[in-house]
């Protein structure tokens, strides 16, 4: 599709209403930044003192939230007789796990307007043992939380 081709297009209030698309979109660029946030403290806990040390990236780049989470802790134990200040890093650990549960909820669920009541749903559905699918419908306050 041409420059000029998408420039015709008009997608107001699709496939959401726009004010649901700001707050989703919200959702994603935040969780882009504190995940940046993250890739800088592990490299700097793991003794990579200057921010453009292009070795913090190649390592965790690729690497999944839950396995730089668990990054996280193991280097705060190690560290945390050193640094005290890292003594409550369960807490913070616990706090980014709630975090990226939020995200997860919102950015991979399925999202959408029920044409019949208005009302946004969220489909949430899972495989692991078993397939276990739901639809609820949520608010624009649910998402802000």
């Amino acid at each position: 599709m041409k420059v000029k081709d998408i420039a015709k297009l008009e997608f107001g209030d699709w496939p959401l209403p726009d004010i649901w698309l700001a707050e989703i979109g919200r959702i994603a660029v935040s969780w882009s930044t504190l995940e940046g946030h993250l890739d800088l403290c592990l490299g700097k806990l793991a003794g990579f003192d200057t921010l453009g040390d292009f070795r913090p990236f190649i390592l965790l780049r690729h690497s999944s939230f839950p396995q730089k989470l668990d990054a996280l802790s193991a280097l705060c134990v190690a560290l945390s007789a050193q640094f005290p200040g890292l003594r409550d890093y369960k807490t913070v650990v616990a706090q980014l796990r709630a975090a990226q549960s939020g995200r997860n909820r919102y950015v991979h669920g399925g999202i959408g307007l029920n044409e019949e009541t208005g009302q946004v749903e969220l489909a949430h559905g899972t495989a692991r043992g078993e397939i276990k699918t739901s639809v609820e419908v949520i608010q624009l306050a649910d998402v802000n939380a």
